[in-house]
């Protein structure tokens, strides 16, 4: 029996091996490869139990990769189960990125950038701005790219300060925020820039600066700036902080 059990072991542990280093492979989630595994498993265990003669270390080398196989066998299985009982994952449904706000954002700030019209956009997250919102010029409009690429138009009225959004409702604008006293600050730096510094330092707002002496797009989040971003970064900077919760 002994001999039967230390064959049937090595042979366990050789298409553990295949099946780890073949993880990224299709063949994995075949049928197939799920019923060979389950039966090397189920005669593994028998003999683990039947024969004496394995060693301690063999017993815990055939065991411990176990709970990642099965993971990576039936993961698809495990989530179908998961979806048929209507259990989801929280974590996963504040990833979800509000494209509808994220396709407004990118069209008006493009059109903004190639024409150097001068805006300041913001976006609320966590942190409450009312204390602002009530200072400035209330519209509680759906987002678009017309309204908010007419906010900025120059001379118009509302071209002065900033737009405030909130979910997808452009809830103000004439919005000022309190300038950074930052010293260390590039002289290049506009009011805008300043200001969304500002705003970035007292919330966690994001928002989107558009110059318009250069149409450089520049975004502040977190205390922090970043200036003259390309399209790509502006989209990952969208996939990031423009959450449905």
């Amino acid at each position: 029996m002994g001999d039967y059990g230390l064959l049937l072991t090595i042979t366990y542990l050789y298409a553990v091996f295949v099946l780890i280093l073949e993880t990224k492979v299709t063949f994995i989630k075949a049928g197939i490869s799920k019923v060979i595994f389950l039966f090397l498993f189920g005669l593994t265990i028998y003999f683990l139990i039947v024969d004496s003669t394995l060693n301690v270390f063999l017993r815990v080398f055939v065991f411990v990769p176990v709970p990642y196989l099965l993971f990576m066998l039936f993961n698809e299985d495990i989530a179908k189960a998961f979806k048929k009982t209507g259990i989801k994952n929280s974590k996963e449904r504040q990833m979800v990125v509000n494209n509808d706000l994220a396709d407004h954002l990118y069209q008006s700030v493009e059109y903004l950038s190639r024409h150097r019209i001068g805006a300041l956009i913001t976006v609320e997250r966590k942190v409450d701005l009312s204390k602002i919102i009530n200072k400035a010029l209330m519209l509680n409009a759906d987002v678009s790219k017309e309204l908010l690429t007419s906010i900025f138009i120059p001379n118009a009225p509302l071209h002065d300060g900033a737009v405030i959004i909130r979910g997808n409702k452009i809830l103000c604008a004439k919005a000022y925020y309190p300038t950074s006293k930052r010293t260390d600050l590039p002289m290049h730096y506009g009011t805008r820039h300043r200001a969304a510094i500002g705003i970035s330092e007292q919330s966690d707002a994001f928002t989107i600066i558009v110059s318009e002496e250069t149409g450089n797009v520049s975004i502040t989040v977190n205390k922090e700036i970043e200036y003259n971003i390309s399209r790509e970064t502006l989209n990952l900077y969208f996939e990031k902080f423009l959450k449905i919760n």
